[in-house]
């Protein structure tokens, strides 16, 4: 029922992609949610190319579904060596973040037959990475974890749909059957969701930020540019709190570093300690911790049962 052309694109079997997520969207994640028929995608953000080519080899050790990786460009020499590691191995699909990898990159990782994909902010970008020639793009709204720009879901995804003549996945406040059938609505063909994958039995999220998942509140989120520079969406702490408000107060320079580097600090902390962690609003659903097939197969049931309903409830 819900085979769209983004699985024939693909070659997966259903509409439903993995946000890359550093520090919780590891081999095991990525594994199983190719296995269910997704498309699992490994993070390169941070990572070295030692470590993603023995992601890629965990990965296939565990499925032999597609899967896909994720290039955030952080400098043409980072994208240069992810473009020519996932050429190597023969990576299916590519998803670009953050920022625009370039036409170079783009071309060069077409030519080896990998599938781009690229999450975009703005009807604008979405425009350039068709000119650049990526196979489909992802409307990923202000709600979403991660990094994240100005307009939400709601009205970016039919924006775009209707300004590029590419496949449109929807991303950004999705978490249930409910949100995928919002998504179709809005014409976009498949959804890709991060958060909700972070609450999983496969996720590599640690203690401290399932336990955070399992409580948070759909306000316990924030936007800020403190974990990388660029407007990130992550769980609020004290140590977010602080640097935003000494931004707002117009702080010293010397203050606004040093909250900073606090806020930085946590990103690497031990496995049970508060450990900065990329979150969206969609945290306030969450109430349990599926596996990734038993979530998919919940989300794509619940959502043929609303769209059943909706003659009834048109008529209301």
């Amino acid at each position: 029922m819900f085979h769209t052309e983004i699985c024939d694109l693909l070659g997966i079997e259903l509409p439903i992609l993995q946000g890359a997520m550093q520090g919780g969207g590891d081999v095991a994640l990525v594994a199983a949610v190719s296995n269910a028929g997704g498309l699992g995608v490994l993070p390169t953000f941070g990572g070295t190319d030692k470590k993603l080519r023995e992601d890629i080899a965990a990965v296939r050790e565990h499925t032999s579904k597609p899967f896909g990786v994720n290039i955030m460009p952080m400098g043409p020499g980072i994208t240069e060596r992810c473009v020519s590691t996932c050429v190597e191995f023969g990576i299916p699909v590519v998803t670009t973040g953050r920022a625009d990898p370039g036409a170079a990159a783009v071309a060069t990782l077409k030519g080896a037959g990998i599938k781009v994909v690229s999450v975009i902010p703005t009807v604008e970008h979405a425009k350039r990475m068709e000119d650049e020639g990526v196979d489909a793009v992802v409307a990923s709204g202000c709600e979403a974890g991660g990094h994240v720009g100005s307009v939400s879901t709601m009205p970016l995804v039919p924006q775009v749909v209707d300004a590029v003549s590419l496949p449109v996945i929807a991303a950004g406040g999705i978490a249930d059957g409910r949100g995928f059938v919002a998504a179709l609505a809005l014409g976009a063909c498949g959804i890709q969701m991060g958060t909700r994958f972070m609450a999983t039995a496969e996720s590599g999220l640690n203690s401290w930020g399932r336990a955070q998942l399992l409580s948070m509140r759909e306000t316990d989120t924030v936007v800020t540019r403190a974990m990388t520079g660029a407007t990130v969406r992550c769980i609020r702490t004290p140590e977010i709190t602080a640097y935003e408000e000494a931004i707002r107060g117009n702080a010293s320079d010397p203050e606004v570093t040093t909250l900073k580097r606090a806020v930085r600090s946590t990103r690497n902390s031990s496995y049970d300690e508060r450990r900065q962690s990329a979150a969206g609003q969609i945290a306030g659903l969450i109430t349990s911790e599926p596996t990734a097939a038993e979530l998919m197969t919940e989300i794509l049931t619940d959502a043929k049962r609303i769209i059943g309903q909706l003659p009834a409830i048109a008529q209301r």
